[in-house]
């Protein structure tokens, strides 16, 4: 099953996927992929770490531009990209498992830079249980260049907590 996990910046999105892993790990199945986190120093926004599920090892994939650091990579928006945790990512995201988690599929993926084969990923075979993390205002944009069957879950404050055990239920129980 693919499911495109959808809802407004900071609600709640990867968090609702950690919980997802622990729990499917937890159950005996093999988790990879993805999570994207925010870099945070003295409660400010620095950058954004990822981490490769399968191993959990993680890379600084982006520093803000305006936070000192100026190493080579990407520039996109407010942040410098690192390509070697570019690189490091588009490797996890082809890894199999009994669940993949992509988070996330952004602006800078539309633009075809970032984790451009992260659709890819998500519709191939190799791993049949799918989640694809996008931002609300990118919904429909990415729904138009799946081509493929996927169910839509949308994060809210009311149904964040229960929802990894919704989306678990979907995809191995039913």
């Amino acid at each position: 099953m693919r499911i495109l996990l959808t809802g407004k910046i900071g609600i709640g999105k990867t968090s609702v996927c950690e919980k997802i892993v622990e729990r499917a790990k937890k159950n005996g199945f093999t988790c990879c992929g993805i999570l994207t986190r925010r870099l945070e120093e003295g409660g400010e926004n620095t950058g954004l770490l990822v981490e490769d599920i399968s191993t959990g090892k993680k890379k600084v994939l982006a520093h803000r531009i305006t936070d000192g650091k100026n190493p080579k990579g990407t520039r996109f928006c407010n942040f410098i990209f690192i390509e070697s945790a570019i690189e490091f990512a588009k490797k996890a995201l082809f890894k199999r498992g009994d669940l993949l988690v992509i988070d996330e599929f952004g602006y800078l993926e539309l633009e075809g830079g970032g984790f451009k084969n992260a659709l890819s990923a998500f519709k191939s075979e190799i791993n049949k249980n799918s989640i694809l993390v996008v931002r609300k205002e990118l919904k429909e944009d990415v729904s138009k260049l799946l081509g493929c069957d996927f169910k839509v879950f949308e994060v809210n404050q009311k149904n964040r907590e229960e929802l990894p055990e919704v989306i678990l239920t979907e995809m191995f129980i039913n």
